[in-house]
């Protein structure tokens, strides 16, 4: 767990550094952004699985971005509560149209569920999906609506999910 969360810190600090624009960079729109919010899973482990999600995309030009995306899913029952956490990479498209930036991603990565007095289990994650932002200035817009296709094989099983996501986004310049 300790070399993960050592991938996850020196993964993370690059995907910052690559959301710092300079004057000679070709794309006019935002070199980054920082997105956090509410996240519901609902499928084969979690049905119904409140939670938070937090992503940070450092753009590379006006459309192509690398992800880094961190999730929190978690559901009580009978006295005791499952919690998933995620922690997934990968590539995002994007595409304003009019106010609203639409985007599509595939993160792959790590996923770790447990249950409360019981096992845990850690193995592959992986998410593809999409959404749209309203953009309320160059600064700020609020994801209305984001959804994936949420898959881990976690507990010698693949789980299936579908993950709605809604927040807030704050755009580096």
């Amino acid at each position: 767990m300790r070399k993960i969360f050592v991938l996850f810190t020196f993964l993370l600090l690059s995907t910052g550094s690559w959301a710092q624009k300079t004057h000679d960079m070709s794309h006019e729109g935002s070199s980054g952004d920082v997105f956090v919010g509410y996240s519901l899973l609902n499928g084969d482990t979690l049905s119904h699985g409140s939670g938070w999600e937090a992503a940070l995309t450092g753009n590379l030009n006006d459309w192509f971005g690398l992800k880094a995306d961190l999730g929190g899913n978690y559901k009580s029952f009978g006295g005791g509560s499952v919690r998933e956490y995620n922690i997934l990479f990968g590539p995002q498209l994007s595409h304003p149209v009019d106010k609203f930036t639409v985007f599509v991603h595939g993160l792959l990565g790590v996923a770790h569920a447990s249950v409360d007095g019981g096992p845990s289990s850690t193995g592959a994650g992986w998410v593809l999906g999409g959404g749209a932002d309203y953009n309320l200035n160059s600064s700020f817009a609020i994801r209305p609506v984001q959804l994936d296709y949420h898959g881990a094989h976690v507990f010698g099983a693949n789980q299936k999910d579908a993950r709605y996501s809604v927040g807030l986004v704050y755009r580096f310049k």
